[in-house]
Parts: structure tokens; sequence; C-alpha cells
């Protein structure tokens, strides 16, 4: 038969105590690295996602479509698109520096 209390309960449950205290501070030590970790990373990924950043295509992308002029106020194509539809820009952009590096790789085998 089980003999419930004296002095066997009170080291079970400081071991208890204890484990469970190990266990948040692990929990929490994980969860604090992780949300440093996804900070870093997204401050990253903004920075780098500013329409100065893509100068080059932004200028083509301007030289091959006329400037919109709506009462009175012009607006660069490149700007429209980004500000406008950011997953046609992203594409467009992305296919523009494929076939630039393209051209280029194709430009070095020629001579």
């Amino acid at each position: 038969m089980a003999k419930y209390g004296g002095q066997n309960d009170y080291h079970h449950s400081l071991a208890f105590e204890v484990r469970a205290c190990w266990l948040c501070d692990t929990l929490i030590t994980f969860l604090f690295e992780v949300a440093w970790a996804r900070a870093a990373g997204a401050a990253v990924e903004i920075a780098a996602q500013r329409y100065e950043d893509f100068e080059p295509f932004n200028s083509a992308l301007d030289d091959d479509y006329d400037v919109v002029e709506i009462a009175g106020s012009t607006f660069l194509p490149s700007r429209i698109l980004f500000t406008l539809d950011r997953t046609v820009y992203d594409t467009a952009r992305e296919e523009w520096e494929i076939e630039r590096s393209v051209a280029t790789t194709e430009g070095e085998q020629a001579a």
C-alpha cells in the first residue's frame, strides 16, 4: 500500500520544481533566440527591397515605357510598377537580370 506524506514527498516535489524551472528556462532561451534571429533577418530583407536599390533595372524600364502623366503630374513607369504591383515588378526585374547575365556570359564567350 502506498504511503503519502512525509519526507519522500518533499524530495519528489523539489525535484519536480527544479525540472520545471529548467524546462521553462530552456524554452524561454529558445524563444528569445528565434525572435532575435528573425528580427535580424527581417531587417536585412527590408533594407534590400528599396526602389533605389534597383536603379539599372528602373532606368531600363523607364527607357522602354513612356512617362505617365495624370492631371499635370508625371510618374515614372518603374516607380508606378514598384508601388502598385510589386509581384509583377519583381518578376520583370528577375527576368531582366537573367537576360542581362546571359547576354554578358555570351559576350564573354564570344571574345
